[in-house]
């Protein structure tokens, strides 16, 4: 009871919020404003981000069983991770630094979108370029091809918080044609995490952001 007395109190303080821009109101009120960070400072994603593009779950406690693709990424304790591919076009990556986020926003900012449990503790595994996962054949077991992973992953997700996980120059040669699966998979020894890719209030998973390299 306490709790629905508190966001019933929360929503009507929101929504009494006198300033909102009617060109997008639910992120004038506070209540709705996205987390942000260094490469979304609005909280919101760029135009041409890159979202997932395939979500594979794979299970320790049945490493040869293949799933198929789902749209709700699964994590659980020591058991389920999930693989995410993103696909990358070659041309939009020229000269630009290449940003793997994964936005994580309150319950109420992604209403029915997530189940979270736990400290928060996650890593993440990266396998090589166009070595993604295959729905309905990637197990545990039975991996993509390794490649390099984050060198340095936040060490504790928590609802209400963007995040960078890694950030480096795209490095895609131009004369390769189309695009490319970049990919890795996300895991948890202590925390249960399902959650749906999305980007309805505010985006939720993993995206790539492309912003331009200084150094070019």
């Amino acid at each position: 009871m306490k709790f629905v007395i508190l966001i019933t109190l929360q929503l009507a303080t929101a929504l009494a919020a006198p300033s909102i821009s009617p060109s997008n109101p639910l992120n004038e009120l506070s209540f709705f404003r996205c987390p942000a960070n260094s490469v979304q400072p609005n909280g919101n994603l760029p135009d041409d981000s890159i979202p997932t593009s395939l979500l594979v779950p794979i299970s320790a406690k049945h490493p040869d069983e293949a799933y198929d693709a789902t749209p709700w990424a699964k994590i659980t304790p020591n058991d389920f991770c999930t693989i995410f591919n993103l696909e990358l076009p070659v041309a939009a990556t020229q000269g630009k630094l290449c940003s793997l986020v994964f936005d994580f926003p309150s319950f109420l900012q992604a209403p029915f979108l997530f189940r979270f449990a736990g400290p928060g503790h996650f890593s993440f595994t990266g396998f090589a370029i166009n070595a993604g996962a295959v729905a309905g054949k990637t197990t545990f077991n039975n991996l993509p091809a390794p490649g390099p992973s984050p060198s340095n992953p936040p060490a504790v997700m928590m609802p209400g918080n963007s995040y960078i996980v890694n950030s480096a120059p795209c490095g895609i040669a131009g004369y390769i044609p189309g695009k490319v699966t970049v990919s890795g998979a996300l895991c948890s020894k202590d925390t249960t995490l399902v959650f749906w890719q999305s980007d309805f209030i505010c985006p939720l998973g993993f995206y790539v952001v492309l912003t331009d390299d200084p150094n070019m």
